[in-house]
């Protein structure tokens, strides 16, 4: 009997004339979509790394809060580092309104804050990691308590930032007042250069031509520039002492001991047409009387403005023609290459250590401040 009921039952609910439509409801808004949980705090020592929501645009703020009496040490840095990493491929970071940070109670670092600051910085003009920062990180809070000396800070923060430039633009609160008040100047303390990005994404460029000119054993092949045997337009082998292409005075010389060659930069718009000027001069030059017995060469580039990709592999494939380098590897007896001191200096170490890789140096190569620095203080690239 169970059975039999059983089966009737199916047989009622599988015929169409016992189905009744549901009731139709009035219409509703959609759920909300379920709020994603961001990571945990982390303490690094000196530090608490948190990354919260706010009611400011960014809505996510990372931000780091300095903890008192605690020394600032290398394996908190380099965790603390790792979770911004971590923060900068999330998805809420990524899409949309990005993210900012926020420096808070760093006073309690001392002298020490100067030094996490600008190792953010470095950090974040890293290859594979600096256009990525600069498109999601929208901006920098620094945060000092009220009763302090507000316009030291600012003054002391300014100066710092002269040689380490923060990646985009940095405003200076206080933590009574924690929130942008968008349209107030004096909140603003940097905005961030131009000049210094552009360095920042040539490393990252040149590090991706390196790799498509490796062969299946690392070894990096240019191909030959087509210049490589141009003829030069100073067939009478007379050649003026300087040169002026617009970016940069070229200047040539004898000393008494040897030749000279002098690449100073100009506060200019760089062009394919001065640098090929340039390199006539400097072809010239070499194959003249006054590098018979050889020759140094310094680039003074403080005041150079960053070079395009075009005009970086242009200059690695003029100076790797097996011609020229064979000349400039019996004439050439030092180079030096001048860079202001700082975030330039940092980011020219590993842009020329990069550039090296497709033309190799011919003679002892130090990256420099100051011309008259100590060879010993200098960073040297052996050929």
């Amino acid at each position: 009997m169970a059975g039999l009921l059983s089966a009737l039952r199916q047989r009622f609910v599988d015929c169409g004339c016992f189905q009744f439509a549901a009731p139709r409801l009035p219409d509703e808004a959609p759920a909300p979509p379920p709020k994603v949980r961001l990571p945990l705090p982390l303490s690094v020592g000196f530090a608490v790394v948190t990354l919260k929501e706010t009611e400011e645009v960014p809505k996510l703020e990372l931000r780091i809060t300095a903890a008192e009496d605690q020394d600032v040490t290398d394996d908190g840095l380099t965790a603390m580092l790792d979770y911004m990493d971590f923060v900068l491929d999330l998805p809420q970071a990524s899409s949309g309104e990005g993210f900012q940070i926020s420096f808070e109670q760093m006073a309690f670092l001392g002298p020490s804050h100067s030094d996490i600051l600008k190792q953010v910085i470095c950090w974040s003009c890293e290859p594979g990691r600096s256009s990525k920062f600069a498109e999601r990180c929208k901006r920098w809070k620094i945060l000092c308590p009220a009763a302090t000396f507000f316009q030291v800070d600012r003054y002391l923060l300014q100066a710092g930032f002269a040689f380490y430039p923060p990646p985009c633009p940095t405003y200076l609160l206080t933590d009574e007042h924690p929130s942008i008040e968008e349209g107030n100047p004096d909140m603003k303390i940097f905005e961030p250069n131009q000049e210094i990005q552009k360095f920042a994404r040539l490393e990252e460029d040149l590090q991706q031509e390196v790799a498509t000119h490796k062969d299946m054993e690392g070894h990096v092949h240019l191909p030959t520039a087509d210049n490589g045997s141009r003829v030069s337009k100073y067939k009478d082998g007379r050649i003026p002492a300087s040169l002026n292409v617009g970016f940069a005075i070229v200047s040539q010389g004898f000393d008494g001991k040897e030749g000279y060659l002098r690449i100073q930069g100009l506060e200019g718009d760089l062009d394919m047409d001065g640098l090929h000027e340039m390199m006539d001069f400097m072809d010239a030059f070499t194959l003249s009387p006054s590098a018979e017995r050889g020759f140094s060469i310094m680039y003074d580039m403080r005041t150079l403005r960053a070079p395009s990709m075009q005009m970086v592999t242009t200059v690695a494939e003029w100076g790797a023609h097996p011609v020229r380098q064979k000349r400039w590897e019996q004439l050439n007896t030092s180079c030096k290459v001048i860079i202001s001191a700082g975030l330039r200096f940092t980011l020219a170490k590993g842009i020329l250590a990069t550039f090296f890789l497709l033309c190799p140096p011919v003679t002892r190569t130090y990256l420099m401040d100051d011309p008259d620095q100590p060879l010993e203080r200098a960073v040297l690239f052996e050929p």
